[in-house]
């Protein structure tokens, strides 16, 4: 046989053998696939869903090995891993805690619950700071003391105030129409202008508990009727006001002028007396 024919024989033969190599690759990339589809994870205690259903089997199983494979989120999902994947962001909540105590879905990282049970009680500024975790909001009262002097951990609302430390008279610093307190209803009694120097009167001047508005206490602040203490500004027929003080016509009593002036009513005209009671 001539060096032509030898030749020729040799590349037939290489020839075939690569095509037998390459048979023989898309025959194991077939039977993979198909072991993928029929290989039932959950015996491995570890249910593929969300991004881990579609991530490729080699992106965990590095060099084909089975066994061994860690569970744990961080093997993964941390700087370094030899697997490329999301991990921790600079501004992620300082913990050690394993991702899937806060994180629930394999699809996103969005939704998580922070599991508060361990944190110490007065540092939820060390992650509520606006930038880790929600901050204050721009119209909350001024306060430095901890967020959880008031707020729960479950939700922010609702939040019980502790007016322990606030100084009589000051209610309306927070409780002003769009402060972070609740303001007066539309339809309060209008003491400002009703009762004598009612303008300089606070809320706990008749609001005596912290926890609800209705345990009140009218203060009539030494008004003693007419004038800026005028009585029908709150007792005349037809007011819509807050609060189930007696209401009369202004003539019920046939006098026609202001209830204290009427000489029915208490101080009954007389400047050295208070405001007591509606009997003569």
């Amino acid at each position: 046989m001539n060096s032509d024919h030898r030749v020729h024989w040799a590349r037939s033969i290489l020839a075939c053998a690569v095509a037998i190599a390459a048979l023989a690759q898309t025959g194991l990339a077939v039977g993979q696939q198909s072991g993928r589809s029929t290989f039932d994870h959950l015996r491995t205690t570890f249910p593929l869903t969300g991004v881990h259903a579609v991530t490729p089997c080699e992106n965990c199983h590095v060099g084909g090995q089975m066994a061994g494979t860690p569970r744990q989120c961080d093997y993964c999902h941390r700087p370094g891993s030899r697997i490329a994947t999301t991990f921790k962001p600079a501004n992620h909540v300082q913990t050690n805690e394993a991702c899937n105590t806060c994180h629930r879905s394999a699809a996103t990282w969005a939704g998580a619950r922070f599991n508060h049970t361990t944190v110490a009680p007065g540092t939820c500024m060390t992650c509520h700071t606006g930038f880790v975790a929600p901050g204050k909001p721009a119209n909350h009262l001024a306060t430095a003391a901890s967020c959880d002097t008031c707020h729960r951990t479950v939700a922010w609302v609702p939040a019980g105030f502790n007016h322990a430390g606030v100084a009589p008279g000051s209610c309306e610093t927070c409780h002003f129409p769009g402060g972070a307190g609740l303001a007066m209803p539309s339809n309060h009694i209008p003491y400002k202008t009703t009762l004598l120097a009612g303008s300089t009167m606070g809320c706990d001047a008749c609001h005596r508990s912290t926890t609800t508005f209705t345990a009140e206490t009218m203060n009539h602040n030494n008004s003693q009727g007419n004038g800026s203490g005028m009585c029908t500004g709150c007792h005349l027929r037809g007011t819509s006001y807050l609060g189930n003080m007696t209401r009369n016509s202004l003539n019920h009593s046939g006098t026609g002028t202001d209830c204290s002036q009427s000489g029915c009513h208490r101080p009954l005209g007389n400047t050295g007396s208070t405001y007591r009671s509606w009997g003569g």
